[in-house]
């Protein structure tokens, strides 16, 4: 696997301030480690030393599987509630709304609840039509990726795009966001979310969470204004939501494309303060984590970012020794994680003496209270 050294996301400087290390245990065989530097000219965070595009895509078509769920979670609703509100009187009802990458149709779901009746959506999961038709009532949901919607939906006759935690994903974001507006009618609105570092320092934050497998760009308010600015998009509305219930937030912003994309863009300077605060204090809670780790053999519950970002430091604990990692999604069983294969938490019950270290930061409760009903094995929690 080559990796490469990209450019700014947004202004294309090669110039770039190195500002963490982050180091994963492979997962599925892919290895999504990289590192997080600040652009020199603009001050925008993102990945360096990424995987090429095709591990990219491979990886997102073998490990990254969002199963639909049966309910919209709390900080979906949350976030959906917020977007309308957002969009009232901003993005008339008679308007067209194109959702891209809508998943199972929740937004569009919370839009048609709200008066919004000419909806469709895009996303490359084979079973959002059905979903979306069977928990909101919502149809026009085609199958495709953000990089053939202009193939698949007449883009010219839209009015609004959303595109709704994306662009933090995107290893070509510059390429993907510059082909989708030039294929939009001058005058379309163009809806973002995206996380917000102004959001990530939080008493509660998971430590290192906002580095995940899968986020490679790390948005401010200045520098997802620099983006779209770039582009050719005017400014009309910008806010930070805050989720509580996650410890966490998003930015909101809504943009207008002129038609063409300016040959010499200004950018405006983003700051480091927030990031470099959340970097450190993410170090420290590590720190303390880590000294709740036993020596001796530990079973690990979780294969998701958090476990791919501890297995690191695990291996470096004297005396402690990882047996093996289970996980509940079924998605992740017989997938490869470093060096070990992914069980299910059954096979826990095959050696009800080893402790089961709880590798989650949001779940770390509710899995330890399921482990104390059907296992007997001794738990170790990072977090209290």
């Amino acid at each position: 696997m080559s990796l490469t050294t990209r450019p700014c996301p947004i202004c294309s400087s090669t110039e770039a301030q190195p500002c963490l290390d982050n180091p994963m245990a492979a997962v599925g065989g892919f290895d999504m480690s990289y590192k997080v530097v600040r652009c020199s000219h603009c001050g925008f965070h993102y990945a360096q030393e990424l995987p090429d595009a095709d591990t990219f895509s491979a990886y997102y078509q073998s490990v990254s599987k969002y199963d639909a769920p049966d309910s919209v979670a709390p900080v979906d609703r949350a976030r959906i509630d917020a977007t309308v509100r957002f969009l009232e009187g901003r993005v008339g009802k008679s308007e067209r709304i194109a959702d891209l990458g809508c998943g199972y149709g929740a937004l569009l779901g919370g839009l048609q609840a709200a008066g919004w009746q000419h909806l469709e959506g895009l996303d490359p999961a084979p079973n959002a039509a059905q979903c979306a038709l069977k928990m909101f009532g919502v149809r026009n949901i085609h199958r495709g990726l953000m990089s053939e919607a202009h193939t698949v939906l007449d883009l010219q006759s839209v009015d609004l795009v959303c595109i709704m935690c994306v662009l933090e994903h995107l290893p070509q974001l510059r390429q993907d966001m510059a082909k989708l507006v030039s294929r939009l009618r001058p005058g379309c609105k163009i809806l973002l979310e995206v996380p917000a570092i102004e959001c990530f320092l939080h008493p509660d934050c998971e430590p290192f969470g906002e580095f995940s497998l899968e986020h490679i760009q790390f948005f401010d308010m200045a520098s997802l204004a620099n983006l779209m600015q770039s582009l050719g998009a005017k400014q009309l509305a910008l806010e930070l939501l805050d989720l509580p219930m996650v410890a966490s937030g998003s930015m909101l912003g809504l943009f207008e494309w002129s038609g063409s994309i300016p040959q010499e863009p200004t950018f405006q300077r983003s700051e480091t303060g927030a990031l470099q605060a959340y970097i450190e204090e993410s170090q420290r809670q590590l720190d303390r984590a880590l000294q709740r780790v036993p020596a001796g053999p530990v079973i690990v519950y979780g294969a998701g970012s958090h476990t791919a970002r501890l297995l690191a430091h695990l291996e470096k604990i004297p005396g402690c020794e990882v047996r093996g990692i289970v996980d509940s999604n079924p998605n992740l069983e017989g997938k490869r994680m470093g060096r070990w294969t992914v069980r299910a938490p059954s096979s826990i019950h095959e050696t009800p003496d080893t402790a089961v270290l709880v590798s989650s930061f949001r779940s770390q409760q509710a899995i330890a209270a399921h482990l104390r009903k059907t296992a007997p094995n001794p738990l170790v929690l990072l977090y209290h």
